[in-house]
């Protein structure tokens, strides 16, 4: 008989899938086999000019010799020290603002005045100033007086504004990083004295006894009596190391650097306990307690000798350079003001300040570079004395083994001549040690070009901060 074709197809079908099956189940499951390892390839970055070769040691206690010996006569130290917290402290003894309406508002005349660029190096949008003008309230100033505190790294602002404000991008150390309306960073725990505040609360005018300007409003609260009371001593406990975190009974209060100081609460061995200021909910200050190792913080004023610098120095090593305090990293000036206040010594905030009030200043205007040098080796205090050019300032270390002065600086660059003309810049962009022969290993820097421009040199303690020859 025969069978329907349906029946057939089925039949045909399922032997099929029998003899597919059998044929799946006697090949083997392959194992994947292990991936072969890659050369991981790094790019190279393309140099069109070497490097600025810095061939001296880049730890201070490694390119000059280092003592125990004190810099200063300790009763001078200790004046020194004295001075330093009154100054810190001064702010709150404020009893109106110090500064007049053109003094607050310097910005808006010098830079009203200049073409500016905005982030997008683009010219800065006249909407965009005329608003942030505006903003400041200026007929109103000082509309406020309150005693205040830090309670979080801020940076201080020329006008309100956290937008940067360039100069022409296309000209030599112009462009980012020199923000202009950037006037410098503050480290939590610094009192301020607010003036005045912009239209919409968002920003304080503030006065410190190193800087001025604006800050944002939720990075200060107020201080009062009763947190005033607590909060001001003389004994005060100086940061060792650059991002140290404050933590009081598990909750972190904040992370802050080399050159921030903060009231001891108590001792215990090497602990130190110290009082750090919060803002709390109605915006006023409050005081919390971190304890800090011996590692982390020491109390002031640490010892004046070069062994101690250096140490300190050396906690810095490398840092990149921040214009004005820019991404909390420091410039020229504040690495030296954060370098010696927990030595209790306080110095401005800019170079030109600094060395003619940092100390005993000395013209070296008009030498020869021998000249130059010779009065750098005998009249140069190592790890005491600062070399000053316009704009620029550094701490003198001695000599090396060739009889070179050394310079510890927190640079941008060295200005080079460019092919077709015109002037350009060698990129540091960091905190070196170097001689005063910066880049002469180059050829498209001119010999003498550093040297030449040192304008004097200042030593600290040599009577009070303020004499001069």
């Amino acid at each position: 008989m025969t069978r329907p074709f349906s029946f057939r197809l089925r039949t045909a079908l399922a032997v099929a899938i029998v003899a597919l099956l059998a044929a799946c189940a006697a090949k083997p499951v392959p194992v994947p086999s292990e991936p072969v390892p890659e050369e991981t390839v790094i790019p190279s970055r393309p140099e069109l000019m070497p490097e600025v070769r810095l061939d001296v040691p880049q730890l201070a206690a490694e390119a000059a010799p280092v003592s125990d010996l004190p810099l200063l006569p300790e009763a001078e130290q200790a004046a020194l020290h004295d001075l330093a917290i009154e100054r810190f402290f001064a702010p709150w003894h404020l009893v109106r603002a110090s500064l007049t309406r053109a003094q607050a508002f310097w910005g808006v005349d010098a830079y009203g005045k200049r073409q500016g660029y905005a982030e997008n190096l683009q010219p800065y949008p006249r909407d965009r100033w005329d608003r942030l003008v505006a903003l400041q309230d200026m007929g109103a100033y000082p509309s406020l007086g309150i005693p205040a505190i830090v309670t979080r790294n801020t940076s201080v602002r020329v006008l309100p504004s956290m937008r940067p404000f360039f100069l022409d991008p296309a000209r030599p150390g112009e462009g980012f990083p020199f923000d202009y309306f950037q006037n410098s960073a503050m480290w939590m725990g610094q009192p301020v004295y607010i003036a005045h505040a912009t239209s919409d609360h968002a920003w304080y005018f503030v006065e410190t006894a190193f800087v001025n300007g604006w800050v944002r409003s939720e990075d200060v609260a107020m201080a009062d009596p009763e947190f005033r009371e607590q909060y001001q001593t003389r004994v005060m406990a100086a940061l060792l190391l650059d991002d140290t975190p404050l933590v009081g009974s598990g909750r972190f209060l904040g992370q802050t650097h080399i050159g921030a100081i903060f009231p001891l609460h108590s001792r215990d061995g090497d602990t130190l306990t110290v009082k750090v200021p919060v803002r709390g909910a109605t915006g006023r200050a409050e005081v919390a307690l971190a304890a800090l190792n011996s590692l982390q913080a020491t109390l002031m004023p640490l010892p004046l000798t070069s062994r101690s610098i250096a140490g300190l120095v050396d906690a810095m090593s490398g840092q990149l350079y921040g214009w004005g305090g820019m991404f909390e990293n420091r410039d020229c000036s504040s690495t030296l003001r954060d370098l010696f206040l927990p030595f209790g010594v306080w110095l401005p905030r800019n170079s030109a300040q600094q060395a003619r009030l940092g100390g005993k200043f000395v013209s070296l205007e008009g030498m020869d570079e021998e000249a130059k040098l010779s009065a750098i080796r005998t009249q140069g205090v190592p790890f005491a004395s600062f070399l000053w050019l316009p704009g620029h300032i550094g701490l003198y270390l001695g000599v090396d083994g060739r009889g070179e002065p050394l310079l510890l600086h927190n640079i941008w660059g060295v200005r080079t001549t460019l092919p077709g003309g015109g002037e350009g810049r060698a990129v540091l962009g960091r905190l070196v040690i170097s001689t005063l022969r910066l880049g002469e290993d180059r050829a498209d820097v001119a010999r003498g070009a550093f040297l030449g421009r040192i304008r004097g040199l200042t030593t600290l303690g040599a009577g009070f901060p303020g004499t001069a020859d």
